[in-house]
């Protein structure tokens, strides 16, 4: 969708640019600059969750579980800006056969929390040990480990440039192609800056199974490298 919205703006100022400049004749071309960074940050969401008799039965056991999680995350030097609460739900819980049946009341609690300097020998170990001390908690579900980049500023920058010389180059071929030169810039539009999921072969969506798992039983997160993309559009002026 954003993408969608973003091809719409962009043709409305070639458009725009188009009936300013009736006079002058304008290419427009779309420039991509990538870059690969090495992640420094971890993101993870815990889900805790319990199904009992009563909403009060089922809160103070995800209470329990909450308590244990937090103790293992402070105990690792998590500080207490980096963990937050993400939802807190209560519902029903049913059982579908050939109808509708009530099991029970369903607590749960989603926690996100982030770890600083990965990419450093001692941390990774420190990763692995804060997963595997909370896969020991009965009933929590991991998901959404993300790796991002704290400082990308100047990834972005060198993304930029890159983009611009993928812009240039493309409308100083197809000026030449059409016997003319490029005069000017008239207008550069951007598209939203984003990382993207990391270039390994691996999911960033961690999935605790036997291959996940050194010889000695501690949990292997490969992180790969995160592509810095910057998308450009360029309207020149030609002569």
């Amino acid at each position: 969708m954003k993408m969608k919205n973003w091809v719409l703006c962009v043709l409305i100022i070639v458009i725009l640019c188009t009936l300013g400049c009736q006079n002058q004749s304008t290419i427009s071309v779309l420039g991509t600059g990538t870059v690969l960074a090495q992640p420094d940050v971890i993101q993870m969401t815990i889900t805790l969750s319990n199904v009992s008799q009563s909403t009060r039965t089922a809160q103070e056991a995800v209470n329990r579980m909450v308590r244990q999680a937090l103790a293992i995350l402070k105990d690792a030097g998590i500080e207490d800006k980096n963990i937050s609460t993400a939802s807190l739900t209560f519902r029903s819980e049913y059982e579908y056969t050939t109808r509708r049946i009530l099991i029970g009341q369903r607590a749960e609690q989603i926690l996100t929390f982030s770890i600083d300097d990965i990419n450093n020998d001692t941390e990774n170990g420190k990763v692995s040990r804060i997963i595997d001390q909370l896969i020991q908690i009965n009933g929590i579900e991991m998901h959404q480990v993300n790796f991002v980049v704290k400082n990308n500023t100047e990834y972005f920058v060198r993304s930029r440039e890159l983009a611009f010389q993928k812009a240039m180059e493309k409308a100083n071929q197809y000026a030449e192609l059409s016997n003319l030169k490029i005069k000017k810039v008239l207008s550069i539009s951007e598209e939203v800056h984003q990382q993207n999921t990391p270039v390994n072969k691996f999911t960033n969506q961690l999935v605790f199974a036997e291959s996940a798992r050194d010889a000695a039983g501690s949990t292997i997160i490969p992180t790969g490298e995160l592509e810095i993309t910057t998308n450009i559009m360029v309207v020149f002026v030609l002569e």
